[in-house]
């Protein structure tokens, strides 16, 4: 059976921008929420690299979007496929 391969990992400056505003909202009131949740995007993204299809493909755009769960309601990480990368939009 043939392994899939890893993609490349890109995010978007508007993504990174998200990232650090979701750390700064929480960070002061939950340090370890704040790292709870990192850990839970970062594995996240190492599960889309690896299988970039899992995302739904959102109607009439090239988009996906991954419910990440977190707390009780989660995360979305909305991503593009490139050739050779997942790009974080």
């Amino acid at each position: 059976m043939p392994r899939s391969r890893t993609l490349a990992l890109i995010w978007s400056t508007a993504a990174r921008a998200d990232l650090i505003r979701l750390r700064e909202f929480i960070e002061p009131h939950n340090p370890e929420a704040a790292r709870s949740a990192a850990q839970a995007l970062k594995k996240a993204t190492g599960l889309l690299v690896r299988h970039p299809g899992i995302g739904k493909r959102l109607e009439g755009r090239q988009d996906r979007e991954l419910v990440v769960p977190f707390g009780q309601r989660g995360y979305i990480i909305r991503y593009r496929l490139d050739e050779d990368a997942v790009v974080i939009v």
